[in-house]
């Protein structure tokens, strides 16, 4: 057994608040559109993983000097000791005398009732001083201080020998830039680009700053360090930029592993929202037998095209939902487990992801995922490497099992865990708790080779063990669905078995499956894109949800594989 090092966080639970700014409509010189642009888009980015934006939750845009020194001083006062604390400001800014400055919209002063553009000496009456700034977010005793300006753009002083003191001028007519602030303890600084050097401000077809692009696409990634997270906006504005613009980052921070987007890795509760999969609503399980089922399913995770994205899946097979509505989901060609929340926009990896392989962080085609609530983590049938590991709540991994070809996971109510083995036809259990003593496992259906015959399997997938532990298998190439009651020789076919049709009474390789109280068995119909309901002994199924054709309207599915139930019985089904 091999585990990895568990990652504690400090920065789960606290509070996040910040404050953006963009000023792009300057009343003199140089507009800047994009500014505009850049602290919408951030405002929104960081509202989706938990942020507090300052006032009214939407970025302040052209402001004012009294606006903006009234706003800044109201967020200063709001700011609680542990706070986690984000400053971003997209707009012009320069510096004077070893100062930087954030100039307002109204960038000039009056003089003989004529607007007249600032001088240096101007700025501390008229724009807003950056190191002040951070030096009074200091003294409310924040956790952490967090400072993005994206204000490297030109900008010009009044006179000629003014601007020798800014990014445009120097002594040799060079690019002059902003002077690099002295740091606090648990503080960042980022600027868009080096002292010196002034940023891309983005072109025609682009909506945002170089520096504010990247920053969109990597300051929402989950459980990454904020200091990783400026790696990669560092790499990939330097790339584009063909490395004539370099942010600049300064940190002085004293812990480790300060996230974001912190998704808690010590519970599951974070499973599913936007899939292929198809949630159809039902009054209860429990309240009767034939419950009829909406037919307009609703996405609830996925659906966004095949991707390895944090909204995307790629051929999700075996599904399981938790007792609080979590859904797990074998996302096999992203070789991960990934789970999502209802409501949420996104998911979650909570195992593997780590690219194709056989080390022990890493999956290679999971096609099953079950929830060990007592153990308080998750079980995987690793097919592409043979064998079923554990998953627990602080991401150690041990493989239960090896050399076992795996589909389908199933447990009991006595802790046996249950695997069919494709290539052999057939089903064992292992007591999870006494696993290394019987490594070999107990037989329990098939093991007589391929075949039709009922003491046979042919291709076993998706299993299912009741409260008296009868066993049900989808035998996909055999279109059927066998149970095989405890310690039984052979099964008996209790939906399907009339060879390979559309018919209600045959059934097209089936996949998952399930069966409730009332031991009504529910199978994903995969080749005739259907959810079929058989009760033992009928003679033919009831189609409950799909039979429309393949497609994706929200009453038809698309060869569905995994299936499972909520506590309120809604049916959810990887599609």
């Amino acid at each position: 057994m091999a585990t990895s090092q568990k990652i504690i966080s400090l920065s789960y639970s606290r509070r996040k608040i910040a404050l953006i700014i963009g000023i792009g409509d300057y009343i003199m010189g140089k507009q800047l559109p994009n500014a505009i642009n850049d602290a919408k888009d951030m405002s929104k980015e960081l509202k989706k993983i938990g942020f507090i934006i300052h006032n009214d939750g939407e970025a302040k845009l052209n402001l004012t000097y009294k606006e903006m020194r009234r706003t800044l001083t109201d967020f200063e006062c709001s700011i609680e000791k542990g706070d986690m604390v984000l400053f971003y400001f997209a707009g012009h800014g320069t510096q004077w005398e070893d100062q930087n400055y954030l100039i307002p919209i109204n960038n000039f002063k009056e003089e003989n009732e004529t607007k007249v553009e600032l001088s240096g000496s101007d700025l501390k009456k008229y724009s807003i001083n950056a190191q002040n700034l951070l030096n009074n977010i200091d003294d409310r005793e924040p956790f952490l201080i967090m400072f993005f300006l994206d204000c490297w753009r030109t900008y010009h002083l009044r006179h000629m020998e003014l601007q020798r003191n800014t990014r445009e001028y120097s002594n040799n007519n060079s690019l002059h830039g902003l002077q690099s602030m002295p740091i606090k303890v648990g503080s960042l600084i980022a600027f868009a680009c080096a002292p010196g050097t002034t940023a891309d401000e983005g072109n025609n077809q682009e909506k945002n700053g170089l520096f504010t692009k990247y920053l969109l696409q990597h300051i929402s990634k989950p459980n990454e360090d904020i200091l990783e997270i400026l790696r990669d906006v560092t790499r990939d504005v330097i790339n584009e930029s063909n490395k004539k613009q370099i942010p600049h980052v300064t940190s002085v921070l004293t812990h480790r592993n300060i996230y974001l987007n912190e998704i808690k890795q010590d519970s599951f509760e974070s499973s599913i929202k936007q899939l292929s999969i198809s949630t159809m609503n039902k009054s209860t399980i429990k309240q009767k037998q034939k419950t009829k089922f909406q037919q307009n399913g609703t996405i609830v995770a996925g659906g966004n095209g095949d991707g390895n994205q944090l909204n995307q899946l790629y051929c999700p097979q075996g599904i399981f939902v938790d007792e609080n509505k979590n859904i797990f989901i074998a996302d096999c060609d992203n070789h991960r487990i990934f789970g999502w929340k209802c409501d949420e926009k996104q998911g979650q990896i909570i195992a593997g992801g780590n690219g194709e392989g056989e080390r022990i962080d890493q999956l290679n085609c999971p096609s099953d995922v079950i929830v060990d609530q007592q153990n308080h983590s998750i079980i995987i049938a690793d097919r592409g490497n043979r064998r079923v590991m554990r998953w627990s709540r602080d991401q150690k991994q041990q493989i239960l099992i090896q050399n076992v070809d795996c589909w389908g996971l199933t447990m009991d109510q006595h802790g046996f865990i249950y695997v069919s083995d494709w290539k052999k036809n057939e089903v064992r259990k292992w007591k999870l708790e006494k696993i290394n003593e019987n490594k070999e496992g107990t037989l329990v259906a098939g093991g007589n080779g391929k075949g039709n015959q009922r003491n046979q399997f042919n291709f076993p997938m998706f299993i299912f063990v009741d409260k008296d532990q009868s066993l049900y298998a989808s035998d996909e190439k055999n279109h059927r669905v066998m149970k095989w009651r405890k310690d039984a020789k052979e099964g008996i076919v209790v939906a399907g078995g009339n060879d390979e049709g559309n018919n209600l009474n045959q059934l097209n390789g089936p996949r998952g499956l399930f069966v409730d109280e009332w031991n009504q068995i529910y199978v994903a119909d995969w080749g005739n894109n259907r959810i079929m309901r058989w009760c033992e002994g009928d003679e033919e199924g009831e189609i409950v949800v799909g039979g429309n054709g393949k497609g994706s309207e929200s009453n038809q599915l698309n060869c569905p594989y995994g299936l499972s139930f909520d506590s309120e019985g809604n049916l959810y089904v990887s599609d």
